[in-house]
Protein backbone atom coordinates (compact mmCIF):
# COMPACT_ATOMS: atom_id res chain seq x y z
CA UNK A 1 0.00 0.00 0.00
CA UNK A 2 2.82 2.44 0.89
CA UNK A 3 4.61 1.55 -2.35
CA UNK A 4 1.47 2.32 -4.36
CA UNK A 5 1.06 5.67 -2.61
CA UNK A 6 4.74 6.52 -3.24
CA UNK A 7 4.38 5.57 -6.92
CA UNK A 8 1.25 7.70 -7.27
CA UNK A 9 3.02 10.62 -5.58
CA UNK A 10 6.00 10.25 -7.92
CA UNK A 11 3.75 10.11 -11.00
CA UNK A 12 1.89 13.22 -9.86
CA UNK A 13 5.15 15.06 -9.21
CA UNK A 14 6.74 14.27 -12.59
CA UNK A 15 4.34 16.26 -14.81
CA UNK A 16 4.45 19.23 -12.43
CA UNK A 17 1.32 18.58 -10.39
CA UNK A 18 2.91 20.33 -7.40
CA UNK A 19 4.29 23.23 -9.40
CA UNK A 20 2.99 26.49 -8.03
CA UNK A 21 0.69 28.30 -10.43
CA UNK A 22 1.82 31.78 -11.49
CA UNK A 23 -0.44 34.74 -10.86
CA UNK A 24 -1.30 37.38 -13.46
CA UNK A 25 -1.57 40.91 -12.10
CA UNK A 26 -3.35 43.73 -13.95
CA UNK A 27 -0.04 45.54 -14.48
CA UNK A 28 1.41 42.38 -16.12
CA UNK A 29 -1.15 42.52 -18.95
CA UNK A 30 -0.07 44.47 -22.06
CA UNK A 31 -0.78 48.20 -21.63
CA UNK A 32 -2.99 48.45 -24.73
CA UNK A 33 -5.42 45.72 -23.57
CA UNK A 34 -8.64 47.25 -22.21
CA UNK A 35 -9.79 46.62 -18.63
CA UNK A 36 -6.53 45.03 -17.53
CA UNK A 37 -7.81 44.09 -14.03
CA UNK A 38 -10.69 42.09 -15.52
CA UNK A 39 -8.46 40.55 -18.19
CA UNK A 40 -5.94 39.48 -15.51
CA UNK A 41 -8.78 37.88 -13.52
CA UNK A 42 -9.96 35.99 -16.62
CA UNK A 43 -6.43 34.80 -17.42
CA UNK A 44 -5.95 33.61 -13.82
CA UNK A 45 -9.08 31.49 -14.08
CA UNK A 46 -8.66 29.92 -17.55
CA UNK A 47 -5.02 29.86 -18.70
CA UNK A 48 -3.24 26.50 -18.61
CA UNK A 49 -1.15 26.13 -15.47
CA UNK A 50 2.36 27.58 -15.60
CA UNK A 51 4.80 28.57 -12.87
CA UNK A 52 4.90 32.06 -14.37
CA UNK A 53 3.24 34.03 -17.14
CA UNK A 54 4.93 36.65 -19.29
CA UNK A 55 3.33 39.18 -21.61
CA UNK A 56 4.73 40.63 -24.80
CA UNK A 57 2.91 43.40 -26.60
CA UNK A 58 3.08 44.94 -30.05
CA UNK A 59 1.33 48.24 -30.55
CA UNK A 60 1.58 50.23 -33.75
CA UNK A 61 -1.29 52.72 -33.64
CA UNK A 62 -0.70 54.02 -37.18
CA UNK A 63 -3.88 55.11 -38.89
CA UNK A 64 -3.54 52.91 -41.97
CA UNK A 65 -2.94 49.33 -43.07
CA UNK A 66 0.13 49.12 -40.80
CA UNK A 67 -1.96 49.27 -37.62
CA UNK A 68 -1.25 46.28 -35.36
CA UNK A 69 -2.15 45.57 -31.78
CA UNK A 70 -1.17 42.27 -30.18
CA UNK A 71 -0.62 40.81 -26.73
CA UNK A 72 0.95 37.38 -26.36
CA UNK A 73 0.93 35.38 -23.13
CA UNK A 74 3.75 32.89 -22.64
CA UNK A 75 4.39 30.35 -19.94
CA UNK A 76 7.49 28.46 -18.88
CA UNK A 77 10.16 27.95 -21.57
CA UNK A 78 8.56 30.78 -23.59
CA UNK A 79 5.70 28.52 -24.68
CA UNK A 80 3.01 30.72 -26.24
CA UNK A 81 -0.32 30.12 -24.52
CA UNK A 82 -2.65 32.87 -25.73
CA UNK A 83 -2.78 35.75 -28.21
CA UNK A 84 -5.03 38.77 -28.51
CA UNK A 85 -4.42 40.41 -31.90
CA UNK A 86 -5.87 43.02 -34.24
CA UNK A 87 -4.54 43.46 -37.77
CA UNK A 88 -5.75 45.20 -40.90
CA UNK A 89 -6.79 43.49 -44.12
CA UNK A 90 -8.42 44.58 -47.33
CA UNK A 91 -12.20 44.40 -47.27
CA UNK A 92 -13.62 41.21 -48.78
CA UNK A 93 -16.61 38.93 -48.21
CA UNK A 94 -16.61 37.48 -44.69
CA UNK A 95 -16.61 33.88 -45.99
CA UNK A 96 -13.28 34.45 -47.75
CA UNK A 97 -11.97 36.23 -44.66
CA UNK A 98 -12.94 33.26 -42.47
CA UNK A 99 -11.20 30.79 -44.81
CA UNK A 100 -7.90 32.69 -44.76
CA UNK A 101 -7.64 34.54 -41.44
CA UNK A 102 -8.93 32.17 -38.76
CA UNK A 103 -6.10 29.96 -37.51
CA UNK A 104 -6.64 26.21 -37.77
CA UNK A 105 -7.19 24.53 -34.42
CA UNK A 106 -8.83 21.55 -32.76
CA UNK A 107 -11.46 23.54 -30.85
CA UNK A 108 -14.44 21.83 -32.46
CA UNK A 109 -17.24 23.09 -34.64
CA UNK A 110 -17.24 26.79 -35.50
CA UNK A 111 -20.30 28.83 -34.70
CA UNK A 112 -21.15 32.40 -35.61
CA UNK A 113 -22.01 35.35 -33.38
CA UNK A 114 -23.10 38.92 -34.02
CA UNK A 115 -20.11 41.23 -33.83
CA UNK A 116 -18.53 43.36 -36.53
CA UNK A 117 -19.32 42.08 -40.00
CA UNK A 118 -19.10 38.51 -38.68
CA UNK A 119 -17.90 36.73 -35.58
CA UNK A 120 -16.70 33.13 -35.62
CA UNK A 121 -15.77 31.02 -32.61
CA UNK A 122 -15.08 27.60 -31.16
CA UNK A 123 -13.48 26.57 -27.87
CA UNK A 124 -9.98 27.68 -28.96
CA UNK A 125 -10.50 30.88 -30.97
CA UNK A 126 -12.88 33.79 -31.41
CA UNK A 127 -12.40 35.95 -34.51
CA UNK A 128 -14.22 39.12 -35.49
CA UNK A 129 -14.16 40.84 -38.92
CA UNK A 130 -14.55 44.52 -38.01
CA UNK A 131 -15.16 47.35 -40.51
CA UNK A 132 -12.54 50.06 -40.15
CA UNK A 133 -11.64 52.41 -43.03
CA UNK A 134 -13.90 53.54 -45.85
CA UNK A 135 -10.73 54.54 -47.69
CA UNK A 136 -7.41 53.53 -46.17
CA UNK A 137 -4.98 56.41 -46.73
CA UNK A 138 -2.22 54.60 -48.67
CA UNK A 139 -4.32 52.28 -50.84
CA UNK A 140 -7.48 54.40 -50.91
CA UNK A 141 -9.50 51.17 -50.55
CA UNK A 142 -11.86 49.94 -47.82
CA UNK A 143 -10.03 48.05 -45.05
CA UNK A 144 -11.32 45.91 -42.23
CA UNK A 145 -9.69 44.57 -39.10
CA UNK A 146 -9.28 40.95 -38.02
CA UNK A 147 -9.45 40.62 -34.24
CA UNK A 148 -8.51 37.31 -32.61
CA UNK A 149 -8.62 35.85 -29.12
CA UNK A 150 -6.61 32.69 -29.78
CA UNK A 151 -6.00 30.04 -27.12
CA UNK A 152 -2.88 28.28 -28.38
CA UNK A 153 -3.21 25.76 -25.54
CA UNK A 154 -6.71 24.65 -24.44
CA UNK A 155 -8.27 26.80 -21.73
CA UNK A 156 -8.92 25.19 -18.34
CA UNK A 157 -12.69 25.38 -18.44
CA UNK A 158 -15.64 23.79 -20.24
CA UNK A 159 -15.89 24.21 -24.01
CA UNK A 160 -19.00 26.37 -23.59
CA UNK A 161 -17.31 28.70 -21.09
CA UNK A 162 -14.10 28.79 -23.17
CA UNK A 163 -16.08 29.86 -26.23
CA UNK A 164 -17.85 32.65 -24.32
CA UNK A 165 -14.62 33.80 -22.65
CA UNK A 166 -12.91 34.04 -26.04
CA UNK A 167 -15.85 35.96 -27.53
CA UNK A 168 -15.83 38.41 -24.62
CA UNK A 169 -12.06 38.97 -24.81
CA UNK A 170 -12.13 39.40 -28.61
CA UNK A 171 -15.06 41.83 -28.46
CA UNK A 172 -13.45 44.01 -25.77
CA UNK A 173 -10.12 43.98 -27.62
CA UNK A 174 -11.90 44.82 -30.90
CA UNK A 175 -13.58 47.88 -29.36
CA UNK A 176 -10.21 49.18 -28.16
CA UNK A 177 -8.39 48.39 -31.42
CA UNK A 178 -11.14 50.08 -33.48
CA UNK A 179 -10.67 53.21 -31.38
CA UNK A 180 -6.83 53.02 -31.41
CA UNK A 181 -6.75 52.61 -35.22
CA UNK A 182 -8.94 55.72 -35.59
CA UNK A 183 -11.35 53.81 -37.80
CA UNK A 184 -13.88 55.93 -39.68
CA UNK A 185 -16.53 53.24 -40.19
CA UNK A 186 -18.88 52.07 -37.40
CA UNK A 187 -17.49 48.93 -35.74
CA UNK A 188 -20.82 47.04 -35.66
CA UNK A 189 -19.68 45.61 -32.32
CA UNK A 190 -22.24 44.99 -29.57
CA UNK A 191 -22.27 47.61 -26.82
Amino acid sequence: MAAAAAAALLLAYLPGAFEKRGHVRAEDVCAHVPDRPNTAEIFNSVLPQAAKYSFDGTWRPDRDWQFRSACTVTGVDDESLFILAAEMGSARPWQRWAETEIPPNSGGKRTYFDAGLKGVSNSEVAAIWVPCYANEKVNNQPWNMTVLADALRPLKTSDKKARQTLIDLATDFARQAHKDAKCDLPSKLPS
